[in-house]
C-alpha cells in the first residue's frame, strides 16, 4: 500500500484502480444507457451539442467521434461563452444536449444544459456526483461510479467517461458488438498495468523534457489532447497536442534536431495519416515517440511503448490502454522531476468557471 503523503501515491491509486472502475461502470449503468437510446431512437435527435472542460472535454471529443461516424449523427461542441457571457438565444428544438463533468460543479457546463432544456432540447449528464447541480440541472443523468478522485489530475473519471459515451454509443444504434468489445477493457487495462514498471523505467530518457507535441487523429485526437494536458498540468513541460493533419499546416516548422514528437498510432482508419506525419517529423531531425498498438509505426519510433489489443478489437477501444500509458508517464516523470503530480501548482480539484 503506498502511504498517501508520497508524491504521486493518489494519482498512482487512481490510475490502478481504472480496470474494476470501468467494469463497475459498465455493469450497473449499461442497461441505464439502452433504456436512454430506446428514446432517442424512436425519435433520434437532429444533432447533438457536447459541453465539457479540461479533461472532459478530450472525453467529449471522443464522443463527437463516436456519435458521428457510428450513429449518423452531427455532433458540435458547445461554447459556454454562448449562454453564460453572449446570453444568446439559440435554437435548439430537436436536439440532444449533453453535459459532462467528474464535479458536477462546471457552472459553464451547467448553464449550457439550463438554456438547452429552457430552448426545448433534452439534457444529459454524465457525472460521478448523482446529488451535484449538473445532475439537477439536466432530465436525465448516466453516473460513472468511479468513486472519490482525490488527486487533482483526473484518471479514472476520463476513462469511465469514455465508457459512458461508449455504451450511450453503442446503445443507439442497437448493435451489441461495440458493447461486447468494452467488457474487455478491464482485461486490457489490466494488462498496461502489469507493464507498469516497465513504464515507469522508461521514463528515466525524459527526466529533462521541457517541451514536446502530442499528435493523434479520429477517435484518438482526444488522447493526445488528454496527454498534453497531463503533461502540462503534473509536470510542467510545455506540450502542445494537435490532429496529425493540423500539425501539417503550420506548428511543424518548430521541429528541430532531437525536438520530442509523441504519436498515438492505433490500428485504424486514421492511422496512415499519423504515420505520414511522424515519417515527416523525423525527416526533420525530431525524436519520435509511439505509443500503440501498430506494428509500423513501433518499428519506427524511436522510442515505443507498445499496447497489447487484439486485432479484432476496433479502434474505438484504442483511447483506453493509450490513455492509461500516458497517464503512467505523465505521473512518474512528474515524481522524477521531483513534483507532486496530486498537487500541481496553483490548480485545485473543482475549477468553477463561467
Amino acid at each position: 500500500m503506498m502511504a498517501e503523503n508520497l508524491p504521486g501515491a493518489l494519482m498512482t491509486s487512481e490510475i490502478r484502480e481504472q480496470p474494476e472502475v470501468v467494469e463497475r461502470f459498465l455493469k450497473t449503468e449499461s442497461d441505464r444507457a439502452r433504456t436512454l437510446a430506446d428514446r432517442w431512437r424512436r425519435k433520434p435527435p437532429r444533432f447533438i451539442f457536447i459541453a465539457a472542460r479540461g479533461t472532459s472535454d478530450h472525453a467529449a471529443l471522443y464522443g463527437k467521434y463516436l456519435f458521428e461516424v457510428r450513429n449518423g449523427i452531427p455532433v458540435g461542441m458547445a461554447a459556454p461563452s454562448i449562454a453564460t457571457v453572449y446570453r444568446a438565444d439559440v435554437h435548439v428544438e430537436g436536439a440532444l444536449f449533453i453535459g459532462i463533468s467528474q464535479s458536477g460543479q462546471a457552472a459553464d457546463v451547467i448553464a449550457v444544459l439550463e438554456q438547452a432544456r429552457r430552448g426545448g432540447a433534452d439534457t444529459l449528464a454524465i457525472t460521478n456526483a448523482a446529488d451535484s447541480p449538473l445532475a439537477a440541472a439536466a432530465q436525465e443523468t448516466i453516473l460513472l461510479h468511479a468513486g472519490p478522485e482525490r488527486s487533482v489530475a483526473a484518471t479514472k473519471t476520463f476513462t469511465t467517461s469514455l465508457a459512458a459515451l461508449g455504451v450511450l454509443s453503442a446503445a443507439l444504434d442497437g448493435r451489441e458488438e461495440l458493447i461486447e468489445s468494452l467488457r474487455r477493457v478491464p482485461d486490457v487495462l489490466r494488462g498496461v498495468l502489469r507493464d507498469e514498471p516497465r513504464l515507469r523505467g522508461k521514463c528515466e530518457r525524459f527526466r529533462y523534457l521541457e517541451e514536446c507535441v502530442v499528435l493523434g487523429r479520429g477517435f484518438n485526437l482526444g488522447t493526445a489532447l488528454e496527454l498534453a494536458l497531463k503533461f502540462r498540468e503534473t509536470c510542467n513541460v510545455r506540450a502542445q497536442s494537435f490532429a496529425s493533419p493540423d500539425f501539417m499546416h503550420g506548428p511543424i516548422a518548430i521541429i528541430e534536431k532531437g525536438y520530442p514528437v509523441i504519436a498515438i498510432a492505433n490500428r485504424g482508419a486514421a492511422l496512415a495519416s499519423v504515420l505520414d506525419v511522424v515519417a515527416n517529423a523525423r525527416t526533420r531531425g525530431a525524436e519520435t515517440v509511439v505509443i500503440g498498438n501498430a506494428p509500423e509505426a513501433l518499428q519506427s519510433a524511436d522510442i515505443a511503448f507498445p499496447i497489447a489489443l487484439d486485432e479484432e478489437l476496433p479502434e474505438e477501444v484504442s483511447p483506453f490502454p493509450a490513455v492509461v500509458v500516458g497517464q503512467i508517464l505523465a505521473c512518474a516523470l512528474s515524481v522524477m522531476k521531483g513534483l507532486d503530480p496530486d498537487r500541481p501548482r496553483g490548480l485545485n480539484k473543482v475549477t468553477v468557471t463561467r
